[in-house]
């Protein structure tokens, strides 16, 4: 009886180590988990910042190599001279070179036109890794990423006084408001945004109408005001083809996107009447940016937007 009653002590005794243990192991993991999750916290807070201190620093394209950039700023002058070249010789337009972003087994140079039609773009030249070297006789550019900003330029040329009024309806609302935009900088250092922009906005166009301004434009590049006064009266537009996108930041830290300040922006941009023709998208978001992909857009950024954009004919 007494060998029984030692058994089953054992046995209890075994069964209580053995939760005690299997416990442990749980807690244990748990912690691991519990730390991991505060490291993605932290890692995910790192990744943003407050969108008046961030210059286009840190911005990454998905495979992107960073050795590329160091190449590449070995051999900056070269670099240089051979996009301004190829821009000046494919799109008959004089550009500014202004950053080097690291891409797959190349570099991104980030481009500004220096006269009219204004736009920002990029062109991509391939690296070797092996010799440390650049391909400047292999310059490219994505497919109609160009064509996108000269024709996006030429419409604002000759919506200059529209655009004009946008500017200074947004520099009114900064005043009234505690809103921002961007830094100029870092639209000169991503490749986020192609075509015409300003820290508050940026304009994409389509259309066959657009594709004929562009073909013109090649084998006229000097077209001035005139010329595209006669262009779009031969050729109207239609708004829907005319993307504004309108982004805005609150100016404090940790204060979440103002719902009154965004119906605001949406209501005067629905009423007023001297604005450019287009497809009007608005966005308010909070103060930070993610400085890698260049956005501020999350969940808690109030949007107008497709198929809600605002239509100005």
């Amino acid at each position: 009886m007494w060998e029984v009653y030692i058994l089953k002590k054992a046995t209890i005794l075994v069964i209580t180590c053995s939760t005690l243990l299997l416990g442990g192991c749980f807690n244990l993991e748990n912690t691991k988990e519990e730390t991991n999750n505060v490291t993605d916290q932290q890692n995910q807070e790192e990744q943003y910042v407050s969108v008046q201190d961030y210059d286009g620093e840190g911005y990454t394209l998905r495979g992107g190599q960073e050795e590329a950039v160091d190449i590449a700023k070995q051999q900056k002058g070269e670099i240089v001279k051979a996009v301004e070249k190829f821009f000046l010789e494919n799109y008959k337009t004089e550009v500014k070179v202004n950053h080097f972003i690291g891409a797959k087994d190349a570099v991104s140079v980030t481009v500004e036109s220096k006269n009219e039609p204004f736009f920002y773009t990029f062109a991509i030249v391939p690296v070797d890794f092996n010799s440390k070297t650049v391909a400047t006789d292999q310059i490219f550019t994505l497919e109609g990423e160009v064509e996108q900003g000269i024709k996006s330029g030429l419409y604002v040329m000759y919506n200059k006084e529209e655009f004009s009024n946008l500017d200074h309806y947004i520099q009114s609302l900064k005043k009234k408001y505690p809103i921002v935009g961007k830094n100029k900088e870092a639209l000169q250092n991503t490749n986020i945004v192609h075509g015409y922009a300003t820290p508050h906005y940026f304009i994409s166009v389509a259309g066959d109408t657009f594709k004929k301004l562009f073909d013109e434009y090649i084998e006229n590049p000097k077209m001035n005001i005139d010329d595209l006064q006669e262009f779009f009266t031969k050729n109207p537009v239609n708004p829907e083809y005319i993307n504004i996108s309108m982004d805005f930041f609150m100016k404090e830290k940790d204060v979440k996107p103002d719902q009154e300040i965004f119906d605001t922006i949406t209501h005067d941009i629905e009423k007023m009447q001297d604005l450019p023709k287009g497809s009007y998208s608005i966005y308010l978001n909070d103060n930070k940016i993610d400085q890698m992909r260049g956005s501020g857009r999350k969940n808690t950024t109030l949007s107008k937007k497709t198929p809600d954009q605002i239509i100005k004919n």
